[in-house]
């Protein structure tokens, strides 16, 4: 479960702005609440907010730290992250913290601390949070008043050979650390070099799971990373199903064998982007299909018993299963479908799901059964949506709670503050949705007449 993020000096995020997933006192809804480590958690977040106030580099910051943390600084671009507007955003670290629940029950704070001048990871903890609210450092890295380098750890370890190998694990990140280690994150480092050991071990694995299990959803993305399994028929059958709910004209989605290489699918794309796409592709092809968007199409691979990748192209039967339809045929509201459907299954019962304009080129009434639709498939587990939009219509109290709305507006200083609808103690009944548009919670565009008077055309 996600329970909670804070971010600073990242984009428009200049101070550290927190958005919270706790469930307050609102008593409607009962059923968007999730229960953890002895907290009531929400199920939604949706954030408000004008255009350029922030509300997308929220998103970015969640999608760029958890890079950082899988994959290490050398797989993201440092250029510009910081705080632009202050002349020392560049000197200063931007601080990524999350608050999460593993499916083991357990409670975490997570965080990083990166130097965008020295393209390093300066301070990185992993504290295990107790239902009495003891806490307990799992591992700390951090610099000393010497500018040297140490980690240190609560942890108790009773068995010898553990301790040591623990120790030795911790060791490679303290004063003799090796340059390509302070772009690695101890988190990744341990979950990938402890080959499912128990204790200690396993408690870093699992959050570092946590991480790779989260599902981060961008309007442009090229690739999804969601391993749909459409050559799966009961999969492939619930997808149809779900468009046809939606009322697309799709009666059903088929599979064509394409003849088109692999190498080929990449075609127009940037040689460095079209190379990383390759490899995060090839590797998520195991024995079940993988579906993936790129370059506006969309396919299903899987490798054959010679370890061939076979392409199979995604149709659409319109009403005539002679004349199917390509992706690139559909409208683009249908196309965003394509999307966010796969969430209602590829959410394995506790990811915690990012969309970035969830509303981008639906209908209101649309987004509005998407949510719907999400919360009665899902009401059994854990999962969760956070995402930015800008449908007022959905600011409905009969459809969420007061706590699960979120705005981010722009200050005087060009940054960005997020701040919950739970500051202005609003009643159930409220029609918050005319509130907003009107300007009650600050979060919308603000038009100076005065300029226009100075618009000779």
């Amino acid at each position: 479960m996600f329970v909670g993020f804070s971010v600073s000096n990242y984009l428009s995020f200049k101070t550290t702005q927190t958005i919270s997933m706790a469930a307050s006192k609102v008593a409607r809804h009962k059923e968007h609440i999730l229960n953890g480590n002895g907290k009531k958690i929400l199920k939604t977040g949706l954030i408000y907010g004008a255009n350029a106030s922030g509300k997308s580099n929220l998103v970015k910051a969640i999608d760029f730290s958890r890079d950082i943390i899988l994959n290490g600084l050398d797989e993201v671009d440092l250029n510009k992250k910081y705080f632009r507007i202050c002349g020392e955003g560049y000197k200063t670290p931007g601080v990524f913290e999350y608050r999460l629940i593993t499916y083991t029950g357990k409670e975490y704070s997570y965080g990083i601390a990166i130097s965008y001048a020295e393209k390093a990871i300066l301070s990185e903890w992993l504290i295990r949070i107790e239902k009495n609210g003891t806490e307990t450092y799992i591992f700390n890295r951090d610099i000393d008043e010497n500018g040297i380098n140490f980690t240190e750890s609560e942890i108790k370890i009773k068995d010898t050979e553990e301790k040591m190998r623990w120790d030795i694990y911790l060791g490679d990140f303290g004063a003799d650390i090796s340059q390509p280690m302070k772009k690695k994150s101890i988190l990744s480092d341990i979950a990938e070099r402890s080959n499912g050991r128990k204790g200690v071990f396993s408690e870093v694995a699992d959050v570092f799971i946590w991480f790779q299990s989260m599902i981060i959803l961008f309007p442009t993305s090229q690739y999804s990373g969601l391993n749909q399994m459409v050559e799966n028929e009961q999969i492939r059958n619930v997808f149809s199903k779900i468009l046809n709910y939606f009322d697309t004209g799709i009666e059903s989605v088929e599979s064509k064998m394409g003849q088109m290489e692999f190498d080929k699918i990449f075609e127009g794309i940037p040689k460095e982007d079209a190379e990383k796409l390759k490899v995060r592709i090839t590797n998520d092809i195991g024995d079940d299909p993988v579906m993936f968007k790129v370059n506006s199409q969309v396919y299903s691979l899987r490798k054959d018993s010679e370890g061939n990748i076979i392409t199979t192209k995604m149709m659409q039967n319109h009403g005539n299963i002679q004349d199917l339809f390509e992706y690139l045929d559909e409208s683009d509201g249908t196309q965003r479908l394509f999307d966010l459907i796969p969430l209602f299954y590829e959410h394995n019962g506790n990811s915690a799901i990012f969309i970035d304009e969830i509303d981008r080129s639906l209908h209101t009434n649309l987004t509005r059964k998407f949510l719907e639709l999400f919360y009665k498939l899902t009401e059994d587990d854990t999962s969760q949506i956070i995402a930015t939009t800008h449908d007022s219509n959905l600011l409905d109290l009969d459809l969420i709670r007061q706590d699960e709305i979120w705005f981010v507006k722009r200050r005087g200083d060009h940054s960005s503050d997020l701040y919950s609808l739970n500051r202005y103690k609003e009643r159930y009944d409220k029609k918050i949705d005319k509130e907003y548009l009107l300007g009650r919670y600050d979060a919308i565009p603000v038009f100076d007449d005065e300029v226009l008077e100075e618009i000779n055309v």
